[in-house]
């Protein structure tokens, strides 16, 4: 009898692992991260951005404020990467956004001049804990959203 209460206990477990949902929390992801690098437009850069998530309707979302209420970027949860490297993947038309841990994201993206076929890689990182960002590299960033940009 033991047995069998231990072979359904671990059969849950195995069914909770593979039904997991990447999406972030949002009454704990929400709020105020800091960025590795100024953000914005020349002359009102920031090092403190607003990322909330939300479900409006049926798509999972990410947003990215420059100031709190201000006009946000947005990123569509990108469900079948994220349980392929069991990370939040966040996607828009420019950019690419992972989570590096519980409080942190790295984004990534080509900055390129119109009618050009390459341009620069753009990297950033966000943590809600400013230690984090401050010991964070563009190099070890960079490093870290490349082992997943192949999964697109």
């Amino acid at each position: 009898m033991k047995l069998k209460g231990l072979l359904l206990v671990l059969l849950v477990s195995v069914l909770n692992i593979n039904a997991q949902d990447y999406f972030p929390k949002s009454d704990v992801f929400n709020g105020k991260y800091y960025s590795l690098n100024k953000i914005g437009n020349p002359g009102q850069e920031v090092k403190e951005v607003y990322l909330a998530v939300g479900e409006p309707g049926t798509t999972k979302m990410m947003t990215l404020s420059l100031t709190k209420g201000g006009m946000p970027a947005y990123f569509v949860f990108q469900e079948p990467v994220a349980k392929k490297i069991k990370k939040a993947v966040f996607r828009n038309r420019m950019s690419m956004i992972f989570m590096y841990d519980e409080n942190s994201l790295v984004m990534v993206r080509e900055k390129k001049e119109r009618n050009q076929a390459e341009g620069e890689t753009v990297v950033d990182f966000f943590s809600k804990d400013k230690v984090k960002v401050s010991t964070m590299t563009r190099e070890k960033a960079l490093e870290y959203a490349m082992q997943y940009v192949g999964e697109f």
